[in-house]
């Protein structure tokens, strides 16, 4: 069963280093087919992956569970991301849509960047070290 969803940055270090803590995760949740793929994140990887790379990291991405976003998706990561600006945090939109992604299906998120700590209703997938 697919339940979390691998933020841009989680894949990144995966496909730069292969190995290490959250290699291994990654690796792990591919071979339990657990990860879900959303849009923003697809977009986030094709932008800079390099050509070469191009063909192994879209037939990867074909395989994935894919999650569709919402007109509501973007009302509630626009809503929560200005909140946050009230509070003085600035967050990437990018990043608020993905995260509130992840709390309206209950998905829990494997990401390195911390600004994802400021969605308190936010699920993280724990990386064992």
């Amino acid at each position: 069963m697919a339940d979390v969803l691998v933020d841009t940055s989680a894949w990144i270090e995966y496909f730069q280093h292969g190995e290490g803590a959250m290699g291994d995760c990654v690796s792990r949740l591919l071979d339990e087919e657990r990860v879900v793929l959303c849009g923003m994140v697809e977009l986030e990887l094709l932008q800079g992956v390099r050509p070469h790379e191009r063909r192994v990291l879209a037939d990867l991405l074909q395989a994935l569970p894919y999650l569709e976003t919402e007109r509501r998706d973007f009302i509630a990561a626009g809503e929560r991301l200005a909140e946050l600006r009230r509070k003085g945090v600035t967050i990437p939109a990018s990043d608020g849509l993905i995260a509130m992604l992840s709390v309206r299906h209950r998905l829990q998120l494997l990401a390195l960047d911390n600004h994802f700590d400021h969605f308190s209703e936010l699920r993280r997938w724990m990386v064992e070290s």
